[in-house]
Parts: C-alpha cells; sequence; structure tokens
C-alpha cells in the first residue's frame, strides 16, 4: 500500500498537482503520516509558495532530518524563498556539506549569498563574510560532534546545532527564568564555558546565534575544533553542563 501511495505522490508530483498532494496527506490519520511522507508534505507547501507551513512542519521533524541532505535543502528553500537569506545559506551549506554531488544545493549557495550581499547594501550596511564550501582547514570527524555540525566556509569555519531537541532538559530547569533552550540559551551557555573552561580561545571563538539555531565561528580552524570537542564533552557531562549552565545569563 504504501509503495502504491508514494508512487502517486510522484506522479502528482510530476503533474505539478500539489494541492492534491497536500489534501491525500492531510486526510491521513497522523499515525500514518511518517517522516517520509511529511517529506512529501513539505515539498507540496514548498511548491505551493506556503512556505510558513513548511517552515513549521521541517522544525517539527529537524531530530530526524539533522544529517538528512535533503531536509537542509527544503528548509534552505522555504528560507529563501521567504527572503531569509542568511538562513537560508546556513542549510544549503549544510546540504552540500552532507550531499557534495547535490549542484543544485551549491546553485542555491551562490544565490543565496548572492541575495544577501543585496540585502545588505540595500540595508547600507558593510558586506559580511560570504561563505561558500571550499575548505581550507581539514574538517574534523563529524561522529564525535554530533548534534552539533561542522561548515567549512571561504576563510572561517563554524559549528551550528538546530536547537531543539538536544538537552532540552537542562534549559527546562530554569524555564520559569525565561530559557527556552533556543539559539540564544545556546549561546549563553557557550559563553560561560568559554569564560571558565576555555578562556585561551575567547579571542578566536565568536558566536553569532539565531532563534533556531546556534552558531560558533571562528578563523582559527583549529581554535575553533578544540572548542568544538571540548563543549561537546562538556554537554555529555550532565553534572558538569549544569554547573556551567547555573551561571550563564537571559540574553
Amino acid at each position: 500500500m504504501k509503495k502504491e501511495q508514494l508512487k502517486e505522490l510522484n506522479r502528482w508530483f510530476e503533474q505539478g498537482d500539489h494541492q492534491k498532494i497536500i489534501d491525500e496527506i492531510v486526510a491521513l490519520p497522523d499515525t500514518d503520516i511518517d517522516y517520509e511522507l511529511t517529506g512529501h508534505l513539505i515539498r507540496a507547501y514548498n511548491n505551493i509558495d506556503d512556505y510558513d507551513k513548511a517552515i513549521r512542519l521541517l522544525l517539527s521533524v529537524q531530530d530526524q532530518g539533522k544529517e538528512d541532505s535533503l531536509w537542509h535543502f527544503r528548509l534552505g528553500y522555504a528560507y529563501y524563498y521567504s527572503g531569509r537569506a542568511w538562513e537560508a545559506l546556513q542549510q544549503f551549506e549544510i546540504a552540500y556539506q552532507l550531499n557534495p554531488a547535490d549542484k543544485q544545493a551549491n546553485n542555491f549557495v551562490q544565490m543565496s549569498k548572492k541575495s544577501l550581499a543585496s540585502q545588505m547594501k540595500k540595508e547600507d550596511t558593510p558586506d559580511p563574510v560570504i561563505t561558500s564550501s571550499q575548505k581550507y582547514f581539514p574538517s574534523p570527524d563529524a561522529e564525535p560532534l554530533l548534534p552539533f555540525v561542522w561548515v567549512d566556509h571561504a576563510d572561517s569555519v563554524s559549528l551550528i546545532l538546530n536547537v531543539g531537541s538536544y538537552k532540552n532538559k537542562i534549559f527546562a530547569e530554569r524555564a520559569d527564568e525565561g530559557f527556552e533552550g533556543n539559539g540564544y540559551d545556546w549561546g549563553s551557555l557557550a559563553a560561560v564555558f568559554i569564560e571558565e573552561i576555555m578562556p585561551e580561545l575567547a579571542v578566536q571563538i565568536q558566536f553569532d546565534p539565531e532563534a533556531s539555531m546556534f552558531c560558533a565561528y571562528s578563523t582559527d580552524g583549529e581554535a575553533l575544533e578544540r572548542f568544538a570537542l571540548g563543549f561537546k564533552a562538556a554537554c555529555e557531562d550532565d553534572t558538569l553542563i549544569r554547573d556551567l549552565f547555573s551561571r550563564a545569563e537571559l540574553d
């Protein structure tokens, strides 16, 4: 049944019947809508320009999609056509890193860079550092860093985390103070870690969090790798990370 259903969904996609795909999937019981069907629904919403619904659905399955290049591509696509070029660029970078054979993802990297540069010029602000997938520093082994993701840029490197599923209980312990576990909260936690555990890296490591994403970056690849491995190890030590978080300040 599932095989025939997917075949029909793909046929409707090729015919451009995106609303028919949406109607078919949303009519199913929630228990029947798995990650694969959710992907078809997201694609359909993107294709009828309902990017808000696509983004909400994508974020609802972000734990399953964190290592799926297609998930990152679809999120980047929704961000891009919502006018959120910086967030789109981050997602397309990850999609291309996870699947270097995806030429379309790389094309959207370039398109997002141009869009971002255009936006910044309109705002009459200095041009940002424009990223690309060119490697200049050997990337560390990805496995020990998960769910953090390492991203190479033209003249810098980044460590990112799509927030919402990792270490939520830690942040929940201070929810009454306003902590939500968003990217800014992770930035506050990382700042305490740097100050107390690796103060020698304070100059090299910068933070640029968003609501849905934590981001640390540096022009020094070795420094960021040291931070990445140390911070991930701290996060896995509940006693240590709780102690550090107890001194984090709400941004």
